[in-house]
């Protein structure tokens, strides 16, 4: 477990030091500076202005983030050579890819407490309550699965290509209501059972879309917020084991 620390504060440091995240702490802080100043606008609706394109725009920055950190991270590794020179020492294959997955999780937690913070100041502790934190932790994990998987696909693809693979899967998750409803149209009422089984092998990200003031005005119910929770890591331990499998056999050089 020391091993697998050590490795993830190093892959922290480096994160931080790239010139993306600066662009994407830039991008995150004008874009809740550009919620505040249209909440500003309307006095009635200044709260639900704040927290609506607030959430979302720190949820876009997260998933830009964690899609292009993730399918970079040891593609690049592989690239210079590095992950030979480490695996020359005492050090196994499991435990030189958990410590770089838990570098990347660091990241995104601290980037998110950052940005979650800056959110809540600006909104003059109206959003202070459990509704706002299961938000926050929904966002969260979801960026986490999405990160998991552009990690997974940097192990087979090109950068570029794992980041769209992460992108695809975010927009379709985000559109399973949508599709169904077309497809209920073109077949007279009925949902084809292709899709019903199609639907099972996708996080279900339109079913836990939270990023609405009405949630935390209304609140979010504990057993929603459990089932959500399970959802998400269900499918990041998945994902994980999967990263593990193919690590093990990958040729590196």
């Amino acid at each position: 477990m020391k091993k697998i620390w050590t490795l993830a504060i190093t892959t922290f440091q480096e994160l931080i030091r790239e010139k993306f995240f600066v662009v994407g702490l830039v991008m995150a802080f004008l874009l809740v500076a550009l919620s505040y100043l249209l909440g500003s606008l309307s006095f009635y609706e200044q709260t639900r202005i704040l927290f609506n394109i607030g959430t979302m725009g720190i949820e876009l920055v997260l998933i830009g983030l964690a899609l292009f950190s993730g399918a970079v991270l040891i593609h690049k590794e592989i690239e210079l050579r590095t992950c030979q020179i480490i695996l020359t020492r005492p050090l196994s294959r499991t435990t030189f890819l958990l410590g770089k997955w838990m570098g990347l999780l660091i990241f995104i937690l601290i980037t998110s407490v950052l940005l979650g913070g800056v959110l809540l100041i600006l909104s003059f502790e109206q959003f202070s309550n459990l509704s706002y934190l299961f938000v926050l932790i929904q966002i969260f994990l979801k960026v986490v699965l999405l990160m998991s998987l552009s990690f997974f696909m940097g192990l087979l693809l090109r950068p570029v290509l794992a980041s769209l693979v992460g992108l695809s899967l975010y927009l379709l998750s985000h559109s399973v209501q949508d599709i169904q409803f077309f497809l209920k149209r073109a077949h007279d009422g009925k949902i084809p059972d292709w899709f019903l089984t199609a639907q099972k092998l996708i996080p279900r990200f339109d079913q836990f879309n939270w990023k609405s003031f009405y949630f935390v005005e209304n609140g979010i119910l504990t057993n929603s917020f459990a089932t959500m929770s399970l959802h998400y890591l269900s499918w990041i331990f998945l994902i994980l084991s999967a990263c593990l499998l193919v690590w093990r056999k990958k040729d590196i050089g």
